[in-house]
């Protein structure tokens, strides 16, 4: 039986929770074993003047949901994971109907992320998008952004197609919900929109200037993060989880194409934590932040909840883990530190770019921690972004998501972008003079300043977001981010 020190765990939560303001948002953090509970530790409040934050104080779950929903599916038999999505639903485009079942709930489909293809079209955050009209311009998607099978790389695109695909044959996802929380006597539910009433339900935390602003999302909800509940609702739900079968299913990797082992499954992780590969997940949303461990032989589950944006819950319960397992420090991954020069660095071709920070490094505009690997390598934690890189002959070599990458310094060059004109996308339109370009209209319209990275690319900055602007020809250019990486524009 592994070492556990629930006292030991618990004086890291409270240390944990006590680098944030006490008079400000914050966290519970709650420890089970075999159903008992063993550790509780909470800090902040619910909001300007509200009550303490408790194991009962209600949190969104953001992509913790995504275990939940694979569950569900996985026990419901009605979509084999060997299934393509093009089987599931009828009217997907070529490119997504190749994906099957699996890869899509393991994050090896490239479907494109909903939320970052209407970052790219130009509607921000706070724009309500509906279900039905959601999913038929999704369907119409007939790209990826890599092939099926080839990386691992985050998307909640598979769990919101999945979620239709389940509906169809009778399953709702948020009818199961409720039936499992009837059956464990929890409050954990699914919601289709933020606005929708939750009892309990906390405000999340964005820092503004000054103080805070109340986090909310316009797209509609889906089985890649809709759910919410208390730590003690997600703690008794897995729980309940790790005792069924289905548990092993959803928590083993699934290897790429290649055979190529991986340490992401069906919406569940592994974590390394000293010499132990842990199952969890994390979620982030707007103002909330979410995380659980666990080890199912042993029915322990930790849970992290935070209703502050810089709550870094899945941090925070890694530290609490490897002190209730009692993991020398020396054995804790070590913070990159200052890895390589730090500045912008581009792939030969294609829209691959990245910036070198301390202890991080951002990729098509998402941020990855770093941490001290072997050979002089420096290593992500994050099963869903492997990373494995070093900095040598002036440039950053290794791997990403699995595929090995190059990347170079970006030059200071005086490339002319040559794109002036109107251009549109599914009826989004920018237009173009020099290496300016506008965005949207009357009061809302966006400026901003093309960045020349070379060979036909530049980076700009709209709606909080570094984009990638990549010439495919002199009619043509694509839009990139992180989880959306070819958003095409025509000249008008």
């Amino acid at each position: 039986m592994a070492e556990r020190d629930w006292a030991a765990a618990e004086n890291a939560a409270l240390e944990g929770l006590g680098a944030w303001p006490a008079d400000g948002p914050g966290g519970v953090v709650l420890g089970i074993e075999n159903g008992s509970v063993r550790l509780v530790a909470a800090a902040g409040h619910a909001g300007v003047g509200g009550a303490p934050l408790g194991t009962d104080s209600v949190f969104r779950w953001a992509s913790v949901t995504k275990h939940v929903f694979a569950a569900c599916l996985v026990e419901s038999g009605v979509l084999p994971l060997d299934m393509t999505l093009g089987e599931a639903l009828l009217e997907l485009a070529a490119a997504p109907a190749s994906v099957t079942v699996a890869q899509a709930l393991a994050m090896q489909g490239g479907l494109p992320d909903p939320r970052e293809s209407l970052t790219l079209l130009g509607f921000g955050s706070l724009t309500r998008t509906e279900a039905a009209p959601l999913h038929h311009w999704m369907a119409g998607f007939d790209w990826l952004n890599a092939r099926p099978g080839h990386e691992v790389a985050y998307s909640n695109g598979g769990y919101r197609l999945l979620e239709t695909a389940l509906a169809r044959r009778g399953f709702v996802f948020s009818d199961m919900v409720a039936d499992h929380a009837q059956r464990l006597g929890i409050g954990m539910r699914a919601s289709e929109y933020w606005t929708d009433p939750v009892p309990g339900l906390v405000p999340g935390h964005e820092p503004a200037s000054p103080g805070w602003s109340e986090g909310f999302q316009g797209m509609h909800l889906s089985a890649a993060g809709s759910l919410s509940g208390s730590a003690r609702d997600l703690a008794v739900w897995l729980s309940d989880l790790m005792a069924r079968d289905v548990f092993a299913q959803i928590a083993r990797p699934l290897p790429l194409g290649s055979g190529e082992a991986t340490g992401y499954g069906l919406g569940i992780a592994l974590t390394q934590i000293g010499a132990e590969r842990v199952p969890g997940h994390g979620g982030a949303q707007a103002g909330y932040r979410a995380g659980f461990l666990c080890a199912p032989e042993e029915g322990i589950a930790l849970v992290a909840l935070s209703n502050r944006d810089d709550g870094d819950a899945t941090g925070l319960a890694a530290r609490v883990w490897a002190r209730l397992r009692g993991v020398p420090q020396a054995q804790m991954p070590k913070p990159a530190g200052d890895w390589a020069p730090p500045g912008l660095y581009v792939a030969e071709e294609g829209g691959l770019w990245a910036e070198v920070k301390k202890n991080a490094i951002v990729v098509r505009d998402a941020e990855e921690a770093l941490f001290a690997g072997d050979d002089g390598q420096f290593v992500s934690a994050a099963p869903h972004a492997r990373m494995r890189l070093a900095y040598t002959d002036g440039a950053l070599s290794g791997d990403l998501f699995h595929q090995p990458v190059r990347l170079l310094p970006v030059r200071v060059c005086d490339e002319e972008p040559e794109l002036d004109g109107r251009w549109m996308s599914d009826g989004a339109i920018v237009t173009i003079r020099g290496r300016t370009l506008h965005w949207g209209a009357g009061p809302l319209q966006t400026e901003a300043t093309l960045k020349p990275l070379g060979n036909g690319r530049w980076l700009f900055n709209a709606m909080g977001r570094r984009i990638c602007l990549q010439r495919l020809a002199p009619d043509r250019f694509i839009l990139s981010l992180a989880r959306a990486r070819g958003v095409e524009y025509c000249r008008l």
